[in-house]
Formats: C-alpha cells, sequence, structure tokens
C-alpha cells in the first residue's frame, strides 16, 4: 500500500494554487473592505458565513469528488429534492424526522450513485448528467409541480438565531468541515480515495479497491447536498423543485479554487473552506456594487477559467521539469 501513503503525503502538502487562494481571499476582503467599512461589521460577517454554509457544503461535497477523480454533476437537484422533502414531511413527522429523512435521502442517492459509478464502470461526469435530470423530475413530483411551504416557522427561526456572527446552520458546517477534515487526512479509507483520483491504473494494480472509495465518496457528496437543500428551504420558509440550479457553478470554482485538481488526487476540506470562503465574500463584495447576478455569474466563470489554466499550465511545466531532470541523470551515466 506504499502508493497510497505516497499519494495521501503528496496531496498533505501546502502548495502553490492553495497559498494563491489565501491571497486572493485577504486581498478580496481588503479592497472590499476599504471600499465599503460595514463589510466586516458583525451583520455583513454574518451574512457572509450564513452563504458559505451553502456555497462551502457545495465546495466541500465537489472537493471529495474531485479528489477521487469524479465530479457530481447533480448536486443542485439532489438538494432541491431534499428541500422539498423536508417541507413536506415537517408537518407530520416534526422538524427532527423531516430533517433526518431529506438527509438520509441525500445520503442514499449518492450511495447509489457511488455503486454505480463502480459497477457501470463510467465516469461520474455522464452518471450524475442522466441523475441530475432524473432527481429534478422527482422533485417536481413529490412537490406536486409548485412551490412548498413551511405552515411552522419555528425550526426555520431557530437555524438562523444569530450568535455572534454565527448560526446554528454556519456552526453545524464548521463542525462538518472539521470532521471531514479530520478524515481526508488521517483515514485509511481517505488515503484510498486519494490513491484512485490521482492514480487509478496503478492504485487498482496495487490493490486498492474501487468500490469502497467511491460509495464513500458520493456517500459525503450526497449527504452534503442533503444538508444543502434542508438549509436552504428552512431559511426560506419553502422549496422550489426547479431551484438552487446556480449551486454549481459557484461550487466548482470554490472547490478548484481551494486546490481540488481537475485531474484528480489533489484537494482538502481546509482547501474547500478557503475557496468557498473566497467566492462567497466576492459575491457579497459584488453585491455591495450593487452588480447584477449576471455579471456576478460571469465573474465565477472567468476564475474557474483562470484557475484551471492555471493547474494545467502548472502541470506541464512540472511534466517538463520532471523529464529534464531524468534525462540529465541518464546522461550522467
Amino acid at each position: 500500500m506504499s502508493l497510497v501513503a505516497t499519494a495521501a503525503r503528496r496531496f498533505a502538502a501546502l502548495d502553490s494554487q492553495r497559498i494563491l487562494a489565501v491571497v486572493l481571499l485577504v486581498s478580496l476582503v481588503t479592497i472590499f473592505a476599504s471600499q465599503f467599512p460595514v463589510f466586516l461589521s458583525m451583520r455583513s460577517t454574518f451574512s457572509i458565513l450564513e452563504g458559505f454554509a451553502v456555497i462551502g457544503l457545495v465546495a466541500l461535497a465537489l472537493t471529495v469528488t474531485i479528489v477521487a477523480g469524479e465530479i457530481d454533476l447533480s448536486i443542485g437537484s439532489v438538494a432541491a429534492l431534499s428541500g422539498v422533502i423536508v417541507v413536506q414531511l415537517m408537518e407530520p413527522l416534526g422538524p427532527v424526522l423531516a430533517i433526518l429523512a431529506a438527509v438520509t435521502a441525500g445520503l442514499l442517492i449518492g450511495l447509489l450513485q457511488g455503486y454505480l459509478v463502480y459497477r457501470l464502470q463510467i465516469q461520474a461526469i455522464v452518471l450524475t448528467i442522466g441523475t441530475l435530470v432524473l432527481f429534478r423530475g422527482l422533485s417536481l413530483v413529490a412537490a406536486g409541480e409548485k412551490t412548498v411551504s413551511l405552515t411552522d416557522f419555528e425550526t426555520s427561526d431557530f437555524i438562523q438565531t444569530r450568535l455572534l456572527v454565527f448560526s446554528p446552520a454556519s456552526l453545524l458546517v464548521i463542525a462538518l468541515f472539521v470532521g471531514v477534515g479530520l478524515f481526508l487526512k488521517f483515514n485509511h479509507y481517505a488515503r484510498e480515495i486519494y490513491a484512485v483520483g490521482g492514480a487509478r491504473r496503478e492504485a487498482l494494480a496495487a490493490g486498492v479497491p474501487l468500490m469502497r472509495p467511491m460509495m464513500i465518496t458520493f456517500a459525503l457528496s450526497g449527504t452534503c447536498a442533503g444538508l444543502v437543500g434542508v438549509i436552504v428551504a428552512l431559511r426560506s420558509g419553502s422549496a422550489q423543485p426547479l431551484g438552487l440550479q446556480d449551486l454549481l457553478l459557484a461550487g466548482v470554482t470554490a472547490a478548484f479554487v481551494g486546490g481540488a485538481h481537475v485531474m484528480g488526487g489533489r484537494g482538502s476540506a481546509a482547501g474547500a473552506a478557503i475557496g468557498g470562503l473566497t467566492i462567497q465574500i466576492l459575491t457579497n463584495g459584488m453585491n455591495f456594487y450593487l452588480a447584477p447576478a449576471y455579471v456576478v455569474g460571469l465573474a465565477l466563470g472567468v476564475l474557474l477559467m483562470v484557475v484551471v489554466l492555471f493547474q494545467l499550465v502548472s502541470d506541464l511545466v512540472e511534466r517538463q521539469k520532471t523529464g529534464r531532470t531524468r534525462r540529465a541523470a541518464m546522461h550522467h551515466r
């Protein structure tokens, strides 16, 4: 299992992209705070962390799947379905069971998708394009093709309770980041995820099983998506079966900004947190400028392309450097 251990050590290192992500985060905070003194107020910070509770979760879900060499495009649809479930079940079951049912639905969907990726031997991007449409349709059926609303807003008020700059929702998400971060850093199964993402053929040849990393990865993704749906639905007091379609762009951008690599095998919970905060601060800052939604989307798209291009160029330079080193070593023999 030396390959797995090597992969784990490789991706635990703080690379140049993570440093650049921190620089970008600090730069954005500095720029917006200098332009708008209230940007770092308690109210504004609370708003940023509330947004992070959603975007951060999506970034975390995508980071884990990207580390495994896959990507889950169905996150928005699973979140929408979970939102409909929690709203529909809130009155008959009560808040605790309704929330558990919605998050469990996300978990089971993730397990199913992970198993199908393994069993059918197909890329997750292909599978989740189909499930994106499938679960969107199920959301419409479950909601009766209309927006569903809560009748009791006690739980909605609770999750938005302000505790300094935090809320119960943001504290829960921060705790989840810590838990996933510890798992990715220290757990043996997480090393398998890094191994199959970074060098799948070599990992499988070394005896690393594919089913377990895929199911763990997509179970985490589905759970995060389910929790996103619950948080958004309870905050707004309603669930839209066709809502949350804009989460994917922001989440993917946050994941790549935080260090998840387009070729797989690299990424961390800390990086996802940095990426999620960066995107949420960028979004909030542009809202201070009253930027239209399409301008924010354009900025995210440009940032995503720049980050991916940076990764590809960095890899090319690294391969060329490695090639020169090997040729020089052979020449001196």
